[in-house]
């Protein structure tokens, strides 16, 4: 469907009108009927309306963003390889045969459904990568990340003698193997992870440590047991893994997104469609 009406939205098709839907556009020919039957009709109209309805704003919103992508992301061969691991992945998942899958979804080939689908969601994910690796330490702080290592007792003097024998990073790591249960390597957590509300509190003031260290406080969790931490990687030399922790959480995807949107002068002047967009964020568009 989505190649549908992009077909649709590119072939010539439109022309600028009002309609009962309320968008601004009808395809042309919009009273023939594409589907009859027993008391039922539909429209080409009403097909395209539907087609809006369902994929106007996130289509739009697509459009807008790997045209941006485009002039702000130049390295041609990172897009390559990133493109091609992805189709690697989506083969594997599609039982090794990409050319069937993408022809399953209406593609002529899988080189059409790769420069279609894949590629400008590469590019929108690179978008992002960039502008994470920019601001790195101000994404670090505006969502709270931290590396740790967990070990949960009941009782806060068993977590205080942890904290006061836990010298180094070995002890600690001797203790969390010995302990066996309650214990947790979580790596990377944001403010969106899931995580013990009582925990989640103490992000703030845990992402903002500077040196690989035992945590000097055990912090009391919801059901009253306490958590004692041995926090990792707090020079955030592993840019990688924090820029792809990053990258993929759905609040940081809409800040970046409408920031580079709003940079952009990014302007939507249907009503309906930008009703829809602001439904889907806020940050999108005023």
């Amino acid at each position: 469907m989505k190649k549908l009406m992009m077909l649709l939205l590119c072939g010539g098709l439109l022309v600028a009108c009002s309609s009962d839907s309320g968008y601004r556009v009808k395809v042309s020919k919009s009273d023939d009927a594409m589907i009859t039957g027993s008391e039922l009709k539909m429209t080409k109209q009403d097909y395209f309306n539907q087609l809006l309805d369902q994929y106007g704003a996130q289509q739009v919103l697509s459009e807008a963003l790997t045209t941006i992508a485009d002039k702000e992301v130049t390295d041609q061969e990172e897009i390559n390889k990133l493109v091609a691991e992805r189709e690697k992945t989506y083969a594997k998942n599609a039982n090794g045969d990409l050319e069937k899958y993408a022809k399953s979804l209406g593609y002529d080939s899988k080189e059409e459904y790769s420069q279609e689908v894949l590629v400008p969601d590469v590019k929108q994910e690179l978008l992002r990568n960039k502008y994470i690796k920019e601001n790195l330490e101000k994404m670090i702080k505006d969502y709270q990340v931290v590396s740790f290592k967990k070990i949960v007792v009941t009782k806060e003097s068993e977590a205080l003698t942890i904290i006061k024998e836990s010298t180094s990073a070995e002890i600690f790591d001797k203790k969390l193997k010995d302990a066996v249960t309650n214990v947790e390597d979580a790596g990377i957590v944001t403010k969106n992870s899931t995580l013990d509300d009582n925990f989640k509190s103490q992000l703030s003031q845990l992402s903002a440590v500077i040196k690989d260290c035992v945590y000097s406080e055990a912090i009391k969790l919801s059901d009253d047991s306490y958590a004692v931490l041995y926090l990792y990687n707090t020079d955030h030399k592993n840019t990688d893994e924090l820029i792809n922790k990053l990258t993929s959480d759905g609040d940081v995807q809409k800040e970046i997104e409408g920031i580079y949107l709003k940079k952009y002068n990014f302007k939507v002047n249907d009503s309906k469609i930008k009703d829809a967009i602001k439904k889907l964020s806020s940050e999108y568009i005023e």
